[in-house]
């Protein structure tokens, strides 16, 4: 049996499914089906992780799936804030494109440079993801959060610059880097 085939891969790809779904609500101007789009992409994310490291199906395929799966989602949440709430983010908003370029130049950079999406899933990453996913979830729900896009923003600007410098300064591509501290340490 092929390993590429397993749970928690088909649950990553059920979430790159979800972003054409995604992509026609916001053109269709329909923001409950994005969000509930988006509620099922932050769930399939949380889904695939516990699956292959629950049950050990971790595979180079599965890690590369979720970085595009991930990529493709950020880029679809920030079309829907820029068409659903651009106005509401006052002054706030010209920093929105340089978030979306927080999101596209790892793996872009990455792309040129190694031929692959960047997939180093760093720490803070993930807890970036968790800071924007409680963003959006807020924003749906309740309305722009000043203090709390700004937090977002600082911490999506630290974790940006971990990835690059990470990127920058290693000759070969890593892959499932916890941190720039572990990675020092394991030097």
């Amino acid at each position: 049996m092929n390993r590429n085939v397993n749970a928690a891969n088909i649950v990553t790809s059920l979430r790159i499914l979800s972003v054409p779904v995604m992509l026609y609500a916001v053109w269709a101007g329909n923001r409950e089906l994005f969000f509930g789009f988006f509620l099922f992409a932050a769930f399939t994310d949380f889904l695939d992780g516990f699956l292959a490291r629950t049950f050990r199906l971790q595979t180079p395929l599965g890690s590369k799936l979720d970085s595009t799966a991930d990529l493709l989602v950020y880029l679809a949440t920030g079309l829907a804030v820029f068409v659903f709430y651009w106005e509401d983010f006052g002054p706030y908003r010209y920093s929105l494109p340089v978030v979306v370029l927080y999101f596209l130049i790892p793996d872009l950079y990455s792309m040129i440079r190694f031929g692959s999406v960047s997939n180093l899933h760093l720490y803070s990453w993930k807890a970036g993801g968790v800071l924007q996913f409680l963003f959006v979830l807020i924003l749906f729900r309740i309305g722009f959060v000043p203090w709390l896009y700004a937090l977002v923003f600082v911490w999506t600007t630290l974790a940006f610059l971990e990835n690059m410098y990470i990127q920058i300064s290693h000759r070969r591509k890593l892959s499932d880097v916890k941190s720039f501290i572990h990675l020092r340490k394991e030097k």
